[in-house]
């Protein structure tokens, strides 16, 4: 069971979910004429700036042992990341806002940022999930961006609580986070990203 649940942490690990994120959006919307080198470009774009500068960032750590392990076990290993990831993850925001990407794509990156900072304060009183608010936001994002497009994946929307589910799951097996910790963690990443898609809506329709 613990095998199995560190497999489950891997794959859900939540440096991958704007990767994941992007794909979807690339594989449901419109944005799936995009021609293959386009796509190729952009989850290029994605996965450098949120999941291998990153993890570069959490290697290093470890090597100076700033952390103990690639899980940041403890509160203040995460403080780092953390920053690192919310950087990368703004750059991603301007440099998708440059190519005139839809404002749905965009609201994605911003609700993240700011559930990534949310996260950053909560961390230095409480450890919260990080499994958990990825997930969170990844079902938020794909909720604002089917409430904008008057769309219903149901498949895609079943499979990613499925996924959210086992996850917050394989984290309390594993002993890494208490059950309100991975359920805090995941409402807080799905209200800033569903919420950033409404606010969005609403700043087009003032316009």
């Amino acid at each position: 069971m613990t095998r199995f649940a560190n497999i489950v942490s891997i794959i859900f690990h939540p440096l991958l979910m704007m990767t994941y994120g992007v794909l979807l959006a690339m594989s449901y919307t419109h944005l799936a004429i995009f021609p293959l080198a386009m796509k190729a470009c952009l989850l290029g774009g994605v996965l450098i700036s949120t999941v291998i500068i990153p993890g570069i960032s959490v290697v290093l750590m470890i090597k100076k042992g700033k952390a103990g392990d690639m899980e940041l076990t403890q509160k203040n290993e995460r403080i780092v990341p953390y920053i690192v990831f919310m950087a990368g993850n703004i750059m991603c925001l301007w440099f998708f806002s440059q190519l005139r990407m839809p404002f749905w794509l965009l609201s994605m990156f911003t609700g993240v940022s700011f559930a990534l900072l949310l996260a950053l304060c909560i961390n230095f009183v409480w450890k919260i999930s990080a499994h958990a608010l990825a997930l969170g936001g990844l079902l938020g994002a794909i909720m604002g961006m089917s409430y904008i497009q008057m769309t219903n994946p149901y498949i895609l929307f079943t499979t990613v609580i499925l996924a959210g589910g086992l996850t917050c799951t394989a984290r309390i097996i594993l002993g890494k986070h208490t059950l309100m910790q991975v359920i805090c963690g995941f409402l807080l990443g799905f209200a800033c990203t569903f919420t950033s898609s409404l606010l969005n809506i609403s700043l087009l329709l003032i316009k």
